[in-house]
Parts: C-alpha cells; sequence; structure tokens
C-alpha cells in the first residue's frame, strides 16, 4: 500500500523518536517500538485505518516529499544499522538510508557478506538483530549518544 508522508503533527511525532548522531553522516537512531526483527515500526493513519511503517522508509519518504512504490526499497548504503534513520537531509554522501531497487538491496547485501556469508553490525540472524536494536536503543534512551554502543 503506497502512503504519502503525513502533516507536520505526523512528522513531529516521527521525529520525537529520534536520536540525531553527533555529526551530520553520523547514524540518526530511531528509539521507539521495535519488530521482533530488530527493525523499527511507526503507526500512522490513513483512510480511517492504522497502519505500520518501518521508520527507515517513513524518513526516506519525508526526505523525497513523497510516498515510496511497493518497488522500491529504502536501503540502508553506509550503516546496516536497522535502528538508523538517516537520509542525509539534502546531503547524499552524508545518506546512509537511500532510494534503491529490491535488486539493488540484495547485490548490496551479498557485496556486504549479509544474507548467507558472515555478517556485520547485527549478527547472524533476526533474534540476535533484534537483541542488538534493543540493547542499543535502551543505551541511546540511558545515557544519550554512544558511538561505543552503536558500533
Amino acid at each position: 500500500m503506497r502512503w504519502e508522508p503525513g502533516d507536520e503533527i505526523e512528522r513531529t511525532r516521527f521525529f520525537q523518536r529520534v536520536v540525531y548522531g553527533p555529526d551530520l553522516d553520523s547514524c540518526h537512531l530511531w528509539i521507539g517500538a521495535l519488530v521482533d526483527d530488530g527493525y523499527g515500526r511507526f503507526w500512522i493513519a490513513r483512510d480511517g485505518h492504522q497502519i505500520v511503517v518501518r521508520p527507515h522508509r517513513y524518513a526516506l519518504a519525508v526526505e523525497l516529499e513523497r510516498g515510496l512504490d511497493d518497488d522500491e526499497v529504502a536501503m540502508h548504503r553506509r550503516c546496516d544499522n536497522p535502528l538508523c534513520v538517516n537520509t542525509g537531509d539534502g546531503d547524499a554522501f552524508a545518506a546512509h538510508v537511500v532510494l534503491a531497487s529490491a535488486a539493488e538491496n540484495m547485490a548490496d547485501m551479498g557485496r556486504k557478506g549479509r544474507g548467507g556469508g558472515p555478517r556485520l553490525w547485527f549478527g547472524a540472524d533476526r533474534t540476535e538483530r533484534a537483541r542488538r536494536s534493543r540493547a542499543v536503543r535502551d543505551a541511546v534512551l540511558r545515557y544519550g549518544w554512544d558511538q561505543h554502543a552503536i558500533e
């Protein structure tokens, strides 16, 4: 289902759940609700229905000022951190989350060794990724930005 980014109230509610890293090219972390795969979830209302969206997709839709089609992916290009919603605020170099196709996302996964080989940031499986996401989110909520918690 395609949806457009919401009004200023919805966007404010979204960005209140983001902790910004110290630099433009740092991760910007979602500290709201998480799903059991380690990625975030953000509830929005559309046409009288509640739907859940991934925060990195929502952030990219806000950056692009349009909804994403079903065949468009919000790909973590730089960090592979499921909590990251950094779209670069107009700076393509700083962006961690970028627009891609499913094929580009799969190729990126292969280059980075996810989906079968050695894994990066979040461990070998969905359970480990979820554990790590919760630990990072909780550390940032308790202590504020901490690069060591993220690495």
